[in-house]
Protein backbone atom coordinates (compact mmCIF):
# COMPACT_ATOMS: atom_id res chain seq x y z
CA UNK A 1 0.00 0.00 0.00
CA UNK A 2 1.37 3.46 -0.79
CA UNK A 3 0.91 6.36 1.60
CA UNK A 4 0.74 9.46 0.15
CA UNK A 5 0.99 12.90 2.44
CA UNK A 6 1.01 16.41 1.07
CA UNK A 7 0.19 19.46 2.10
CA UNK A 8 -1.83 22.46 -0.06
CA UNK A 9 -0.54 26.08 -0.21
CA UNK A 10 -3.42 27.50 1.26
CA UNK A 11 -6.23 25.83 3.53
CA UNK A 12 -9.42 24.72 2.15
CA UNK A 13 -9.30 25.04 -1.72
CA UNK A 14 -12.60 24.45 -3.23
CA UNK A 15 -11.50 21.43 -4.60
CA UNK A 16 -13.44 18.43 -2.16
CA UNK A 17 -15.67 17.51 -4.79
CA UNK A 18 -13.37 16.77 -7.40
CA UNK A 19 -10.30 15.56 -5.37
CA UNK A 20 -11.25 11.88 -6.62
CA UNK A 21 -11.27 12.37 -9.83
CA UNK A 22 -8.18 14.19 -10.13
CA UNK A 23 -6.56 11.82 -7.90
CA UNK A 24 -7.68 9.02 -10.32
CA UNK A 25 -6.34 10.96 -13.41
CA UNK A 26 -3.21 11.64 -11.82
CA UNK A 27 -3.24 7.56 -11.60
CA UNK A 28 -3.97 6.85 -14.81
CA UNK A 29 -1.23 9.55 -16.18
CA UNK A 30 1.24 7.22 -15.33
CA UNK A 31 0.14 3.65 -15.75
CA UNK A 32 -0.37 1.16 -18.58
CA UNK A 33 -3.62 1.95 -20.96
CA UNK A 34 -5.00 -1.03 -19.75
CA UNK A 35 -5.81 0.08 -16.24
CA UNK A 36 -7.66 2.85 -17.30
CA UNK A 37 -9.80 0.65 -19.72
CA UNK A 38 -10.42 -2.17 -16.77
CA UNK A 39 -10.91 -5.60 -17.13
CA UNK A 40 -13.93 -7.04 -18.39
CA UNK A 41 -15.97 -9.75 -17.06
CA UNK A 42 -17.48 -12.41 -19.42
CA UNK A 43 -20.93 -10.44 -18.41
CA UNK A 44 -19.82 -6.73 -19.69
CA UNK A 45 -19.29 -5.08 -16.41
CA UNK A 46 -15.48 -3.67 -16.22
CA UNK A 47 -13.33 -4.15 -13.18
CA UNK A 48 -10.65 -2.49 -11.97
CA UNK A 49 -7.50 -3.71 -10.14
CA UNK A 50 -6.89 -0.61 -7.99
CA UNK A 51 -8.30 1.24 -5.36
CA UNK A 52 -7.59 4.29 -3.08
CA UNK A 53 -9.33 6.52 -0.52
CA UNK A 54 -8.89 10.21 0.53
CA UNK A 55 -8.55 12.24 3.44
CA UNK A 56 -8.66 16.30 3.46
CA UNK A 57 -8.54 18.51 6.04
CA UNK A 58 -7.71 22.21 5.84
CA UNK A 59 -4.64 22.11 3.99
CA UNK A 60 -3.46 18.60 4.70
CA UNK A 61 -4.03 15.63 2.32
CA UNK A 62 -3.77 11.57 2.97
CA UNK A 63 -3.94 9.25 0.18
CA UNK A 64 -3.96 5.72 0.88
CA UNK A 65 -3.72 4.05 -2.29
CA UNK A 66 -3.26 0.17 -3.16
CA UNK A 67 -2.92 -2.09 -6.44
CA UNK A 68 -3.43 -5.32 -7.13
CA UNK A 69 0.45 -5.04 -9.37
CA UNK A 70 2.40 -3.49 -6.63
CA UNK A 71 4.38 -2.78 -9.72
CA UNK A 72 1.36 -0.43 -9.76
CA UNK A 73 2.32 1.15 -6.43
CA UNK A 74 6.10 1.46 -7.30
CA UNK A 75 5.04 3.73 -10.59
CA UNK A 76 2.86 6.17 -8.59
CA UNK A 77 5.08 7.07 -5.96
CA UNK A 78 8.10 7.26 -8.48
CA UNK A 79 6.29 9.55 -10.58
CA UNK A 80 5.38 11.62 -7.29
CA UNK A 81 8.76 11.54 -5.90
CA UNK A 82 10.13 12.56 -9.55
CA UNK A 83 7.77 15.08 -10.78
CA UNK A 84 5.48 16.19 -7.70
CA UNK A 85 1.78 15.67 -7.14
CA UNK A 86 0.05 16.92 -9.56
CA UNK A 87 -4.28 17.29 -8.77
CA UNK A 88 -5.73 19.31 -12.18
CA UNK A 89 -3.54 22.93 -12.11
CA UNK A 90 -2.41 22.33 -8.41
CA UNK A 91 1.20 20.88 -8.66
CA UNK A 92 1.86 20.18 -4.97
CA UNK A 93 5.91 19.42 -4.39
CA UNK A 94 5.45 19.34 -0.32
CA UNK A 95 4.92 15.47 -0.13
CA UNK A 96 6.10 12.16 1.25
CA UNK A 97 5.85 8.78 0.38
CA UNK A 98 5.74 5.70 1.88
CA UNK A 99 5.19 1.92 0.42
CA UNK A 100 3.87 -0.53 3.11
CA UNK A 101 3.07 -4.58 2.74
CA UNK A 102 -0.18 -5.49 3.86
CA UNK A 103 -0.45 -8.70 2.07
CA UNK A 104 -1.99 -11.51 3.83
CA UNK A 105 -0.04 -14.34 4.02
CA UNK A 106 -1.49 -17.12 6.51
CA UNK A 107 -5.14 -15.95 7.32
CA UNK A 108 -8.34 -16.92 6.29
CA UNK A 109 -10.36 -14.43 8.44
CA UNK A 110 -10.20 -10.80 8.68
CA UNK A 111 -11.54 -7.90 10.00
CA UNK A 112 -11.68 -4.58 7.50
CA UNK A 113 -14.15 -1.69 8.07
CA UNK A 114 -14.94 0.80 5.34
CA UNK A 115 -17.93 3.08 3.02
CA UNK A 116 -18.65 0.33 0.27
CA UNK A 117 -21.02 1.14 -1.82
CA UNK A 118 -24.18 -0.75 -3.37
CA UNK A 119 -27.16 0.50 -5.34
CA UNK A 120 -30.10 -0.41 -7.48
CA UNK A 121 -31.72 1.59 -9.97
CA UNK A 122 -34.92 3.30 -8.97
CA UNK A 123 -37.70 1.50 -11.68
CA UNK A 124 -39.56 4.86 -11.92
CA UNK A 125 -36.53 7.53 -12.73
CA UNK A 126 -33.59 5.27 -13.45
CA UNK A 127 -31.91 6.98 -10.45
CA UNK A 128 -29.62 4.82 -8.17
CA UNK A 129 -30.47 4.27 -4.94
CA UNK A 130 -27.87 3.39 -2.44
CA UNK A 131 -28.29 0.56 0.00
CA UNK A 132 -27.97 0.01 3.68
CA UNK A 133 -25.15 -2.53 4.12
CA UNK A 134 -27.06 -4.22 6.85
CA UNK A 135 -29.66 -4.95 3.77
CA UNK A 136 -30.04 -8.50 2.17
CA UNK A 137 -30.06 -6.90 -0.99
CA UNK A 138 -26.93 -5.08 -0.41
CA UNK A 139 -25.18 -8.36 0.35
CA UNK A 140 -26.05 -10.17 -2.30
CA UNK A 141 -24.77 -7.36 -4.40
CA UNK A 142 -21.32 -7.14 -2.73
CA UNK A 143 -20.96 -10.71 -2.76
CA UNK A 144 -21.69 -11.54 -6.35
CA UNK A 145 -19.38 -8.18 -7.55
CA UNK A 146 -16.64 -9.66 -6.01
CA UNK A 147 -16.57 -12.71 -7.34
CA UNK A 148 -16.94 -11.35 -10.63
CA UNK A 149 -13.96 -9.25 -10.01
CA UNK A 150 -11.66 -11.70 -9.17
CA UNK A 151 -12.54 -13.73 -11.77
CA UNK A 152 -12.15 -10.60 -14.35
CA UNK A 153 -8.79 -10.04 -12.60
CA UNK A 154 -7.76 -13.36 -12.26
CA UNK A 155 -9.18 -15.07 -15.44
CA UNK A 156 -10.56 -17.72 -13.16
CA UNK A 157 -13.32 -18.90 -11.34
CA UNK A 158 -12.82 -18.91 -7.18
CA UNK A 159 -12.97 -22.07 -5.75
CA UNK A 160 -12.43 -20.92 -2.38
CA UNK A 161 -15.35 -20.35 0.47
CA UNK A 162 -16.33 -16.80 0.86
CA UNK A 163 -18.30 -15.27 3.47
CA UNK A 164 -18.84 -11.88 4.19
CA UNK A 165 -20.55 -10.80 7.43
CA UNK A 166 -21.56 -7.43 8.73
CA UNK A 167 -20.01 -7.07 12.60
CA UNK A 168 -22.02 -3.21 12.59
CA UNK A 169 -22.74 -0.25 10.72
CA UNK A 170 -23.36 2.96 11.30
CA UNK A 171 -26.67 4.57 11.42
CA UNK A 172 -26.62 7.34 9.18
CA UNK A 173 -24.79 7.59 6.00
CA UNK A 174 -22.41 9.83 4.43
CA UNK A 175 -22.08 11.62 1.10
CA UNK A 176 -18.85 11.54 -0.89
CA UNK A 177 -18.61 12.78 -4.50
CA UNK A 178 -16.82 12.15 -7.22
CA UNK A 179 -16.38 14.97 -10.70
CA UNK A 180 -19.92 16.03 -10.63
CA UNK A 181 -22.03 13.46 -9.26
CA UNK A 182 -22.28 12.18 -5.60
CA UNK A 183 -22.50 8.64 -3.81
CA UNK A 184 -24.04 7.97 -0.33
CA UNK A 185 -22.58 4.91 1.78
CA UNK A 186 -22.61 4.26 5.08
CA UNK A 187 -19.19 3.04 7.05
CA UNK A 188 -19.45 -0.76 8.45
CA UNK A 189 -17.43 -2.99 9.93
CA UNK A 190 -16.57 -6.23 7.90
CA UNK A 191 -15.83 -9.97 8.89
CA UNK A 192 -14.27 -11.65 5.75
CA UNK A 193 -13.82 -15.54 5.31
CA UNK A 194 -12.09 -15.90 2.19
CA UNK A 195 -8.71 -17.90 0.86
CA UNK A 196 -5.82 -15.86 0.51
CA UNK A 197 -5.99 -14.61 -2.96
CA UNK A 198 -9.52 -13.77 -2.68
CA UNK A 199 -8.56 -11.72 0.72
CA UNK A 200 -5.53 -9.99 -1.01
CA UNK A 201 -7.64 -9.03 -4.22
CA UNK A 202 -10.40 -7.39 -1.85
CA UNK A 203 -7.45 -5.47 0.34
CA UNK A 204 -6.16 -4.60 -2.84
CA UNK A 205 -9.06 -3.77 -5.33
CA UNK A 206 -11.27 -2.33 -2.69
CA UNK A 207 -15.30 -3.77 -2.14
CA UNK A 208 -18.47 -2.86 -3.99
CA UNK A 209 -19.15 -0.35 -6.26
CA UNK A 210 -16.58 2.80 -7.16
CA UNK A 211 -13.70 1.53 -5.93
CA UNK A 212 -11.46 4.09 -8.71
CA UNK A 213 -13.76 6.64 -7.38
CA UNK A 214 -12.29 6.54 -3.60
CA UNK A 215 -15.10 4.15 -2.52
CA UNK A 216 -14.84 1.01 -0.82
CA UNK A 217 -11.23 0.64 0.50
CA UNK A 218 -10.92 -1.24 3.84
CA UNK A 219 -9.20 -1.07 6.65
CA UNK A 220 -7.67 -3.51 8.80
CA UNK A 221 -9.03 -3.68 12.37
Amino acid sequence: MLYIKAKLPTENLPIKRVMAKLFQSFVYTWLDDKEHAGYKHPNGKVFKSMNFKINYNQHKILIKYTALDKENEKKVAMAILQNGLNLGKIHIVDTEVSLKNREISDLNTIKVSGFVVAAIKDGNSSKKIYLEPKSNKFQEIVYNNTLQKYEALYKKSYQGSLKINIANQAKDGRVFFYNKGSVKAWNAIYKIEADKEMLNLILNTGMGANCMQGMGFLELH
